[in-house]
């Protein structure tokens, strides 16, 4: 895997906790295809999701994902949405809710010393 030690830090340790980890090495004119799967695997978990008690996580902040967040809302799950502030704002129009990540950094850094 071509990531920093930092980022293959965060992951092991989300790993860890619990979550499903899933990463794609960066590829010019495969992002698409990187977007694609996410939203393949957004929808795929759905269905074994509890709407009242479980919640769609969404790590990204590119506009693509806005069908999908929209699609998983109306059927009624939460979606919320985990990026740094220039998330593209249709995004973070469409998600449930909104986290902006750039409050945590100096937090997210200082755990990974």
């Amino acid at each position: 895997m071509g990531f920093s030690p930092t980022l293959r830090y965060i992951l092991a340790k989300r790993e860890k906790e619990g979550f499903q980890v899933k990463t794609y090495e960066k590829s010019y004119g495969k992002e698409k295809m990187v977007d694609t799967a996410i939203v393949t695997q957004m929808i795929e978990d759905s269905f074994s999701i509890d709407k009242l008690n479980g919640e769609i996580c969404l790590v990204a902040g590119d506009k693509d994902y806005v069908p999908a967040v929209e699609s998983l809302k109306k059927r009624g799950y939460i979606v919320k949405v985990f990026f740094w502030g220039h998330a593209a704002g249709e995004l973070r129009k469409a998600a449930s809710k909104f986290i902006n990540l750039d409050n945590y950094f100096d937090n997210l850094k200082s755990k990974i010393k």
